[in-house]
């Protein structure tokens, strides 16, 4: 049996043998020094038996290995390694980041997460080019751009989130029967121009049939902040949303869903995490603490109940109830498509497709897609993936 006793920061623990016979090893630690980070202990075995019995020895290694695994602990959680990361915007399409956080895989992994929210992917890579954020969560766009401009220290992708769109197309009015040419000669609320949802959504509309000249005119030039203020003044007949939004405006019945956008493309990586080059090659044990929480979370999103999910993000969302939040997942997981990647490791042929929806968007030039291997560094996510599987 073992018994603690700790006053004080003093601590006595004590191992007696079978029956609970009155013969106890002691260890005896007493604070010995302390710099505000570490603490160092004077430490005491004191057992009534002979240094050279079998039992002795066993207990003292016993004892070693305890208090070598106790001190490097407390080591490692007194001194978690500080990040920022920069979310392109805040939604519960990025659930399994939001666990990662709130159900404490990344501070086992000991780090310390400053989450920032830049509102848009422009934002986000410029806040990761300048240094004010050590790496970001924005579809794969930011970085082929960043890729293909004049920035000498280009970016990779190291950790994949989505797998695909998130958002929904919706109507000002609700339909009984949809059909994409219900789009044609009316005003769509779209994103900004040259992003994942705004290529995403012409991409779908563009395999649908949709009339060119209405695809042309979709509205791109409404920030972030004010489209729902937008729509629920009246401008658009047809938008895409994401939650929470999406949720909000169906509230105030201003919002009528159609279609999951992401069921429409189909497996085309979405949004992933990336840093600069140097970044990741002086911080390269902390890239992987960050994948390892990822895929940690992804884990347990897998099998967690929508109540679970829901409590899990709810500090990140105030504004909604708990109940709100429960719709959310659900939606999520009925969307007819995987919308989280169930494993860090960004798909090649999922990056393939986002870059052909790309090209098809008029945003990227046929001989300026990056190979894979010039964009994409899998070394953390793999290791993420393996290590998580084997537990």
């Amino acid at each position: 049996m073992i018994s603690y006793l700790v006053i004080g920061g003093h601590f006595d623990v004590t191992i007696r043998g079978r029956d609970d016979e009155p013969q106890p090893c002691r260890v005896i630690g007493q604070p010995a020094a302390s710099d505000g980070r570490y603490e160092a202990y004077n430490i005491r075995l004191s057992c009534r038996m002979r240094e050279n019995d079998v039992s002795y020895r066993f207990i003292k290694l016993f004892v070693s290995t305890i208090f070598a695994l106790l001190f490097s602990w407390q080591a490692h959680a007194a001194n978690p390694i500080k990040v920022k990361l920069a979310e392109v915007i805040r939604s519960q399409l990025y659930i399994p980041m939001y666990v990662a956080l709130s159900k404490g895989f990344a501070s086992a992994e000991g780090l310390d997460v400053d989450l920032v929210t830049a509102n848009g992917g422009d934002r986000a890579g410029a806040l990761v080019l300048s240094g004010q954020a050590d790496f970001a969560l924005a579809g794969p766009e930011v970085a082929i751009y960043i890729y293909n401009g004049e920035s000498t220290d280009k970016p990779l992708i190291f950790c994949a989130l989505t797998a695909t769109d998130g958002f929904y197309l919706v109507s000002r009015t609700k339909l009984d029967k949809f059909d994409w040419s219900m789009l044609n000669n009316k005003k769509i609320i779209g994103w900004r121009p040259g992003s994942t949802p705004e290529l995403y959504l012409q991409y779908v509309m563009k395999q649908r049939g949709v009339d060119p000249a209405t695809i042309s005119n979709v509205v791109t030039n409404i920030g972030v902040p004010a489209r729902d203020g937008a729509w629920i003044s009246g401008a658009g007949d047809f938008g895409i949303f994401m939650e929470p939004n999406l949720s909000k405006l169906e509230k105030v019945g201003g919002a009528h869903v159609i279609t999951s956008i992401g069921k429409e493309v189909g497996r085309a990586d979405y949004t992933a995490f990336f840093a600069k080059r140097s970044w990741l090659e002086k911080n390269a044990a902390t890239a992987q603490k960050w994948t390892n929480a990822v895929a940690k979370a992804q884990v347990w999103v897998a099998t967690a109940s929508e109540k679970d999910i829901a409590e899990a993000i709810a500090p990140f969302f105030p504004g909604l109830s708990l109940e709100e939040n429960i719709a959310v997942v659900s939606r999520y997981r009925g969307a007819g498509v995987p919308l989280w990647a169930t494993s860090p490791v960004i798909d090649k042929e999922g990056l393939s497709k986002a870059q052909e929806i790309m090209v098809l968007g008029g945003v990227l030039p046929a001989e300026k897609t990056v190979p894979y291997d010039e964009i994409v560094t899998t070394t953390y996510a793999n290791n993420a993936a393996t290590k998580s599987v084997s537990k």
